[in-house]
């Protein structure tokens, strides 16, 4: 969290279009670690740490189950606010992976999305470390 959020702080906020002309290598760089990052984290929550929650915390058997499967468990459970939202989540980093198909207007709105969304990974992080003991769903 702490490379993601350095390169957010090296980032103008709002982010508008007209800080991709001219072409300022800095801001670049830290577009590209934040994109880096920010995929990395959605990847590793959704990918490795939402699984072993849900079989470690909960103890729910979802081994082979299906990611939307695991979503909707945590969101029952009140781990997660809500699975579609992390599948927002999931779109945004896809768009961000594929950034040369959006034009600087729509770059800098799919960044200033996400750039909220990194609040909202981290409070679901905190939700997960603290929690040792299921609520009731």
């Amino acid at each position: 969290m702490l490379a993601l959020s350095e390169a957010m702080a090296r980032c103008p906020r709002p982010l508008q279009a007209r800080h991709f002309t001219p072409r300022d290598p800095d801001l670049v760089a830290a577009l590209d670690q934040f994109a880096y990052r920010f995929a990395k984290l959605q990847d590793v929550m959704g990918a490795h740490l939402f699984r072993r929650f849900a079989l470690d915390v909960p103890r729910e058997p979802v081994e082979s189950r299906p990611m939307l499967d695991i979503l909707n468990l945590l969101e029952r459970y009140r781990y997660l606010p809500s699975a579609d939202r992390w599948q927002e989540i999931r779109e945004v980093r896809s768009q961000i992976a594929h950034e040369y198909a959006l034009n600087p207007d729509e770059l800098a709105a799919t960044l200033e999305i996400a750039f909220e969304m990194v609040g909202e990974m981290s409070a679901i992080l905190a939700t997960l470390q603290t929690r040792q003991t299921p609520p009731c769903p």
